[in-house]
């Protein structure tokens, strides 16, 4: 099989899931976590591990075919897809960050178990520097999307000096079993994500499971034994924020796809015609939003395939492109948020009702919408600093 056949191979596994994974979306909410038989089905599938290593048994693709997966996920059900793109961003970021020694603390003779989940950005932690390691006494990060599935985590560990003055954030990883995960995802959408809250009381993390954030988000990364394969040369913050994205896509190319499908047979009212598809107003409409989520799907692949030749050229992406791929990630959010809202504006009121499948759809993608790093504005301006002569407000990125 050549190497394009078997990427397309992965795409194809993602989309025989759609169908099922539509039949559960209901389900999903109502138990606010991606149920087991999916759970099941990813794992026989491999899709979690398409960015691990393959000497610990992952797939080693690149994201050019993981924004393809996660977008295709993403249009069966947004919970799902954005579950899995965290869970498998998190195989890249660990790949990346720490040593041979770690990874094969991590995988050792379970590899096909392990799942990763965490947070880079704590609520609050109380941690100190001790003989070997750290301790954190007290640790509380929100938004722990696949908590509820993991066996290791991902965490960041901000580090103050005297003055309180951040100097340097340390990821650190720990097996999940060593925290306490909260019950608090009560969400208005992605309500099947499980993202709760997670605590650390009194841990204590080795320092070869630590390592400094600032020099990986630069590239300088302790895997050096991965160092002469090109995906695990990835820029980490952009491809950490494609990953928050890319359901969103999935999310509207679904919308447009039911908005298609029930067009047909929709009656109007006071517009000069019998049925909807006939107006003018319709085909401007469907066209424009359209449109916007071919400008979007656009953005997010230039990204992903920025992503891939920075890598393969064995350079690590500069910081202006990182800044300029962020900048793209914030764009392409917007338009897929003005698409969605022109086939709600199409669709009339009937998705207030629930169990209707555009109001999930809306529901989920507003909750992802409104993340801070897919801010539009914010990613916008930070461009915009660059482009006229100044440095980003990002210091990490």
């Amino acid at each position: 099989m050549t190497k394009v056949a078997e990427m397309d191979l992965f795409v194809e596994r993602a989309k025989a899931l759609v169908p099922r994974l539509r039949e559960r979306a209901k389900k999903t909410e109502e138990i606010r976590r991606i149920p087991d038989a999916t759970i099941k089905e990813l794992k026989e599938t491999e899709l979690f591990k398409m960015l691990r290593p393959k000497r610990y048994g992952g797939l080693e693709i690149n994201m050019r075919v993981y924004t393809d997966v996660i977008v295709e996920i993403s249009k069966g059900c947004g919970s799902t897809g954005w579950i899995l793109a965290l869970c498998a961003i998190r195989e890249l970021m660990v790949a990346e960050s720490f040593s041979e020694k770690t990874h094969l603390e991590i995988f050792g003779e379970n590899e096909e178990d392990v799942l990763f989940a965490g947070v880079y950005e704590p609520r609050k932690c109380i941690a100190r520097k001790v003989d070997g390691g750290y301790l954190v006494e007290e640790g509380f990060w929100m938004f722990c999307s696949g908590s509820l599935h993991a066996t290791w985590g991902y965490f960041g560990l901000p580090i103050v000096n005297e003055e309180g003055k951040l100097v340097d954030q340390i990821l650190l990883t720990l097996p999940f079993q060593e925290m306490e995960i909260m019950d608090d995802w009560h969400t208005m959408g992605l309500k099947g994500t499980g993202s709760n809250s997670v605590k650390m009381n009194n841990v204590f993390i080795p320092d070869h499971r630590c390592t400094s954030f600032v020099e990986a988000l630069d590239g300088n990364f302790q895997s050096k034994h991965l160092r002469d394969i090109p995906l695990y040369n990835t820029a980490l913050f952009p491809a950490l924020i494609l990953s928050l994205g890319l359901p969103g896509l999935g999310l509207v190319k679904h919308a447009l796809e039911f908005f298609q499908e029930v067009l047909p047979n929709r009656k109007a009212a006071h517009i000069g015609v019998e049925y909807i598809q006939d107006a003018a107003s319709t085909h401007a409409l469907i066209a424009d939003a359209s449109l916007k989520i071919d400008s979007a799907s656009m953005h997010y692949y230039r990204v992903a395939e920025q992503l891939d030749h920075w890598a393969e050229s064995g350079q690590y992406m500069d910081r202006k492109a990182r800044v300029k791929a962020l900048a793209d990630i914030g764009y392409a959010n917007q338009m897929c948020k003005e698409a969605l809202d022109l086939l709600l504006l199409g669709s009339g009121s009937g998705y207030v009702y629930e169990g209707h499948p555009l109001q999930r759809i809306f529901r989920d993608f507003m909750t992802l919408y409104s993340h801070r790093s897919l801010s539009p504005t914010i990613t916008k301006e930070n461009y915009g600093r660059v482009l006229s002569g100044l440095e980003s407000n990002a210091v990490r990125y």
